[in-house]
């Protein structure tokens, strides 16, 4: 039975007639602010103990099975994670390799072309400068016979000016 507080009220006014106030109060506050009923005994708390000790226990159960299952479902992840970046990185190397072959293929050719294109230069230079070397070589080889003949000349000119003067 559950009391109001308007009858809470009535009999505090009651016990307060018969006994006195401070009686009233040391009575009133003895008593559950609701019925019995709500009052809870020390076997409850016991038993709410061992049921909560219990729920507990449960739900640490699923809780550490729950974590199991995260765990082997995330190592699972990351292996097939693992294994698709080993994968992609595996591809772009090959990718890669063959890009750099090309380019030293490519590179070797044109180094190649640019060997035979200096060679032939050279070859011009050369026959240019073979060239330019015999027709400076034929000018003095005629300056030089030039002045042989005229040191000759002046030679023989002195000689015979000399025999006259004898």
């Amino acid at each position: 039975m559950t009391i109001t507080e308007a009858e809470r009220f009535q009999m505090h006014e009651a016990l307060s007639t018969a006994h006195g106030k401070e009686v009233a109060a040391i009575i009133m506050e003895h008593l559950p602010p609701t019925g019995w009923g709500d009052v809870a005994r020390r076997s409850d708390v016991a038993d709410l103990r061992v049921l909560t000790t219990k729920d507990l226990e449960m739900v640490r159960i699923a809780l550490t099975s729950d974590m199991q299952a995260l765990r082997a479902e995330l190592t699972s992840d990351m292996q097939a994670l693992r294994a698709e970046l080993t994968s992609d990185m595996q591809a772009l190397r090959a990718e890669l390799r063959g890009e750099m072959q090309e380019l030293r293929a490519e590179l070797r050719g044109e180094m190649q072309e640019l060997r035979t294109e200096l060679r032939g230069e050279m070859s011009v230079l050369r026959a240019d400068m073979r060239s330019e070397m015999h027709m400076l070589f034929n000018k003095q080889l005629k300056w030089l016979i030039g002045v042989v003949i005229s040191a000759q000349a002046l030679g023989t000119g002195a000689l015979l000016a000399g025999m006259k003067l004898l």
